[in-house]
């Protein structure tokens, strides 16, 4: 049988197969058709915008328990479907099922707390003042959402976004990456067999460049929540400068890890190991640089290569691989970029440095667990966002160097410390220009009730996940009554 052809979802149809078929190739088996979709066009997207438009004021009208009711159902709907969808994700982003399966676990996680959020924030609050006057605090629906999502975490950057956009009684269009169309039609099939009312989503597939400003341009829009590149993200908030437009824009980061001489340097490099390489380097939290402290540089190296060398690359859905693919041929060629450019600004390759086309890897965009040392922190691979799994480590003098070279750059997105100095730990997240800041754990290091806090150019407006859904998705509304009966 065929496979299936996805197609958009607007107005609660899912739209007729027309135009172009896109072939999307399993990155890990590049010889199998991943997924098959058409894109919108112009007029597919603006109608998307017209249905939430429409749909806006009688899906604000309905309780917050039944929305919520509704999107509970949709993600244990989810849960239950999980290893389905899991090997989707594998399929389409070349991730291990491992990673797979760990990135539906935090999209769950994040979403219920969401839901819990939502339910505590919109009872409304108020007093009774001693001249009979009552006041109270309401939280009201916004309208209608774009939700611009990227191919590295494909369900749960829509999820985080969604579900809280929804719970408080918006409508949206998402526009997901055209690199993983299928995870988010499987998402947006889900909820359609919950009863979720027409229009109240829709989904617009294909590339930004083609349907991106029909969205953003109109005149319906009244919230961003973009999860890409610092440029596409700074490009987005120029272009909707002085509108009535809510902004939430996560974008790059150049994550340091800063190892102290008086560190427990196993735990230092397994924390490297799995934040620099897991999702092959794909990760917007993941480590983009380690800074050693000079006493024990040379022994954090050879045991930081010695286990990169043993991690095992190859295709996701097999039982063993570590490591999964790129994304796509384009980031294999950036893969080797990054490391010719490297080696030409004097860096040392200590292992990997090229594809990882071995027997078990078969035909894929495989790329070898990299570590570059004797990396200036000049070079571009100290100071440029490479989202690979390459890892440079840099050498600080001492403590207030080593926060010095990683507060280099316009980044600032997350960053962790590893020492056993409480003192010194402490002054590190004070001190590093980074919205998350860890002390003795990995750069990605998260959990739910707190936000992805983005600072400098990795972020603009207001942080997703946290407690931050009814800042950026309600407006407040300040009431006062006498004498009502």
């Amino acid at each position: 049988m065929a496979a299936r052809i996805y197609t958009s979802f607007i107005d609660g149809q899912w739209l007729p197969e027309s135009g172009r078929v896109v072939n999307r190739e399993n990155p890990g088996r590049i010889d199998e058709i991943a997924t098959r979709f058409c894109g919108a066009n112009v007029g597919d997207a603006r109608r998307a915008m017209d249905c939430a438009a429409k749909a806006f004021p009688d899906w604000a009208d309905v309780s917050p328990a039944d929305r919520i009711g509704i999107l509970s159902n949709a993600l244990n709907f989810l849960e239950r479907s999980s290893e389905r969808i899991a090997k989707l994700i594998t399929k389409e982003n070349g991730k291990t099922i491992a990673d797979s399966r760990a990135e539906i676990a935090a999209a769950l996680c994040d979403s219920r707390h969401h839901l819990e959020d939502a339910r505590k924030a919109l009872r409304v609050r108020g007093r009774r003042l001693d001249d009979g006057v009552s006041t109270a605090l309401r939280r009201e629906s916004v309208g209608v959402y774009a939700l611009i999502t990227p191919w590295n975490f494909p369900l749960a950057t829509i999820l985080r976004k969604l579900v809280p956009a929804l719970a408080f009684g918006n409508t949206v269009v998402v526009k997901p990456s055209e690199l993983t169309s299928g995870v988010a039609c499987e998402w947006f099939g889900i909820l359609a067999e919950q009863g979720l009312p027409a229009g109240v989503a829709n989904l617009a597939l294909g590339r930004g460049r083609s349907i991106g400003s029909a969205l953003v341009e109109h005149e319906a829009l009244r919230g961003i929540s973009f999860t890409g590149s610092t440029a596409n993200g700074l490009s987005l908030a120029s272009g909707v400068a002085g509108r009535d437009v809510r902004l939430q824009i996560e974008m790059g980061g150049k994550n340091s890890l800063l190892v102290l001489a008086d560190a427990n340097l196993e735990a230092a490099v397994e924390a490297a190991l799995v934040a620099g390489f897991s999702c092959a380097g794909q990760w917007c939290t993941g480590t983009g640089r380690v800074i050693v402290e000079a006493p024990v540089a040379e022994a954090f190296c050879e045991a930081l290569v010695a286990k990169a060398k043993r991690i095992s690359v190859g295709p996701g859905h097999l039982k063993g691989s570590q490591v999964g693919a790129l994304i796509s041929k384009d980031r294999m060629g950036a893969a080797r970029k990054a490391v010719s450019v490297a080696l030409a600004e004097g860096s040392h390759v200590a292992c990997g440095g090229n594809g990882a086309q071995t027997e078990r890897s078969g035909r894929g965009y495989f790329f070898e667990p990299t570590v570059l040392t004797g990396v200036s922190e000049t070079s571009t691979a100290y100071t440029e966002e490479m989202f690979l799994p390459i890892l440079p480590v840099a050498v600080a003098k001492d403590f207030d160097d080593g926060i010095r070279m990683a507060n280099l750059g316009t980044l600032g997105l997350s960053a962790s410390i590893f020492t056993n100095n409480r003192q010194k730990g402490e002054a590190f997240c004070h001190r590093v220009e980074a919205g998350i800041v860890h002390a003795n754990l990995h750069t990605a290091f998260r959990v739910s009730d707190l936000p992805v806090a983005a600072w400098r150019d990795s972020g603009r407006g207001v942080p997703e996940c946290g407690d931050f859904g009814s800042s950026f998705f309600t407006k407040p509304r300040a009431v006062y009554t006498r004498n009502l009966v």
